[in-house]
């Protein structure tokens, strides 16, 4: 089968194997999170411009909303590892992945409204809403490591990956408990900073890990 696969591609043929078909779904979910989160940025956009109701950005709403975005865009970016670790994909595989992109389009939800409505003060209205945001946050970290053991047992331990997740569980629990503007400032650049940090630092070319 896998041969008449290749044969059928080098003919032009273009045949959906099972990761592909699996990622259909996970791509929408995780596209449409994006499309939340870009439009209530376009939207907040317009309101610091003078249009509609008066809006004030506080730096620790941006930066977990940065954070949040950088996630849906790495998340995609790494499930392509079960590409070449996942040869027959089962249902429950494929519900728990899917499911996994559900979590992060509701962690998008949680943090930022549809088209930033009802906000205000953006500070305000994130620390109204922090124990939510914080709790998907944790549930989030034993999702992940989850993902990342299926993939394989060395991908899921991984030192730079654990060094993350102590480094997210630790911020996040700060958040959550902290009610200091400069304790949940530094929460977040602390978080935003590893994130990147460890995005750069391991990623490489597409399938090439």
């Amino acid at each position: 089968m896998a041969a008449s696969r290749r044969e059928w591609r080098h003919q032009g043929i273009l045949i959906m194997d099972q990761f592909e078909y699996v990622m259909v779904l996970v791509s929408i979910i995780v596209a449409l999170a994006i499309a939340h989160l870009l439009t209530a940025i376009a939207d907040s956009i317009h309101r610091l411009r003078g249009n509609g109701e008066r809006l004030k950005l506080d730096a620790v709403y941006v930066l977990w909303a940065s954070y949040v975005l950088i996630y849906l865009v790495t998340f995609w970016w790494w499930e392509f590892k079960f590409q070449e670790t996942v040869v027959d994909w089962s249902l429950g595989l494929y519900l728990f992945v899917v499911s996994y992109a559900a979590m992060l389009f509701m962690l998008a939800t949680i943090l930022v409204p549809h088209r930033m409505q009802g906000v205000m003060n953006s500070y305000d209205y994130f620390m109204r809403g922090r124990k939510w945001f914080f709790g998907t946050l944790i549930l989030l970290i034993g999702i992940d490591w989850v993902d990342s053991f299926l993939k394989s047992y060395e991908w899921g331990m991984q030192p730079a990956l654990l060094i993350q997740y102590g480094v997210q569980l630790s911020t996040y629990i700060v958040g959550m408990l902290s009610e200091r503007r400069s304790i949940q400032l530094g929460a977040a650049f602390v978080a935003f900073a590893s994130q990147l940090v460890y995005v750069f630092q391991g990623m490489s070319l597409l399938g090439s890990w």
